[in-house]
């Protein structure tokens, strides 16, 4: 499997180079801030944002359920951006897409006023429990009992060259209690996290980057 294998509370998960967390075992994929309408939310305010991103960030997802042959997807909150971007053809697209492939939202800070009713998607308000695993939106502090999958920060590390070049990438963040998966949605932005806090908190860390994952920090 071209991914990174990782235990967290006596079960396996496979960080993918998509940004997404397979669960072999409950045959369950995970996904974090998909930020759908983000491009038509901007471009009605005469932003000029090309289209197509929220369809292909659906595509994408939908090819991954069908290489693994999963059972559910699990979306870790931000599913929507925002109001302006919840247009007739996102609305219809979000319902063939989970007429298909059965899809929990666990609902985000974007979701939480705007999700519309009546579509084919199961919601959870707050977090889920999924046996010895929890998914939710927001990271839990540390210390917190568990093992939490998590999405919200939208994670990126930053890379500095001799020359004095720098490149910053999207990454996951495995700290003891939590898995921190980076934005999926192909218009989000990201939050650069220091290093120096990254290692003093014990976290590892996995940039993606060239269709692969590299371990980048280790914090134990």
């Amino acid at each position: 499997m071209n991914g990174l294998r990782v235990e967290a509370a006596g079960e396996t998960l496979w960080l993918l180079p998509s940004g997404a967390v397979w669960w072999p075992a409950t045959r369950t994929l995970f996904a974090a801030d998909l930020h759908l309408g983000k491009g038509a939310a901007f471009r009605a305010q005469g932003q000029p944002v090309p289209a197509g991103s929220s369809a292909q960030t659906l595509a994408q997802l939908e090819a991954l359920v069908a290489a693994h042959d999963a059972s559910q997807l699990v979306v870790l909150g931000d599913f929507w951006h925002g109001a302006q971007g919840l247009t007739p053809s996102l609305l219809n697209a979000v319902t063939t897409f989970a007429e298909r492939i059965p899809t929990v939202l666990v609902l985000g800070n974007h979701d939480r006023r705007i999700h519309p009713e009546g579509l084919p998607l199961k919601v959870v308000s707050s977090e889920l429990s999924l046996g010895p695993l929890t998914a939710a939106h927001e990271p839990p502090p540390a210390g917190m009992p568990g093992f939490t999958l998590a999405g919200h920060w939208h994670p990126a590390i930053s890379l500095r060259s001799r020359a004095g070049d720098r490149l910053r990438r999207p990454c996951f963040v495995r700290y003891p209690h939590a898995l921190v998966l980076p934005a999926f949605g192909g218009l989000t932005g990201a939050l650069t996290l220091r290093r120096s806090e990254l290692a003093r908190d014990g976290a590892d860390v996995a940039m993606l980057g060239d269709g692969g994952l590299h371990w980048l920090l280790s914090g134990r």
